[in-house]
């Protein structure tokens, strides 16, 4: 899940580790009571050290500090999501956060799957806003789908300088094009489609 805030004085991140009832990069989803569970039994284990990057086997300098699962009236977060505020100590970590090249938490872990039935309704075109890149700008960006769901293609907006940029998959944009600055930007349009689960 993206960053929501980060507090630069005192190098703390904050973002919901998982949502109910959104979908994640696989395709699975689990409800607000797994999702209890799973936050409780991780502090109860004492698992806030095991923090890694992308994945990998070694763990970083980094911890888990604050650890809740959202109310429905959280003015920040994803009613009933677990959300994870994390210290990261390592200055090389810290500096891409700061770039945006670290953006987000991705949970790992091992759990039983159930098979349940998930119809989504996807339009041919969908519009949203991308995260801020770099001077705070942000862009609109139009995705189009098939037949099927999956996305075709997107591309963004033109920014004031002239750039703006293409889109081929369904988190994250291609560098800006009219532009030689390469940056890029991080955008979600499952909150659009979450309306329309049946």
């Amino acid at each position: 899940m993206r960053l929501v805030k980060f507090d630069e004085e005192q190098q703390l991140v904050y973002a919901e580790v998982y949502s109910p009832g959104r979908p994640d990069s696989q395709g699975h989803f689990m409800n607000r009571e797994t999702i209890r569970k799973m936050a409780h039994t991780f502090l109860a284990k004492m698992r806030t050290k095991q923090v890694n990057l992308e994945h990998g086997d070694e763990n970083v300098d980094a911890v888990v500090v604050e650890s809740f699962v959202a109310r429905d009236d959280d003015p920040v977060f994803i009613a009933h999501s677990w959300v994870a505020g994390v210290h990261i100590a390592d200055a090389e970590l810290w500096e891409g956060v700061k770039s945006g090249e670290i953006n987000g938490f991705s949970l790992e872990g091992v759990g039983v799957k159930e098979t349940k039935l998930l119809e989504i309704s996807v339009p041919e075109e969908i519009s949203v806003a991308t995260e801020s890149g770099p001077n705070g700008h942000v862009h609109t960006a139009s995705l189009h789908f098939d037949d099927e769901g999956n996305l075709v293609e997107g591309r963004t907006d033109t920014a004031q300088d002239g750039h703006w940029h293409p889109i081929r998959r369904g988190t994250i944009t291609e560098e800006g094009q009219g532009a030689n600055d390469g940056h890029t930007h991080r955008f979600s349009f499952m909150e659009q489609l979450i309306s329309n689960v049946s």
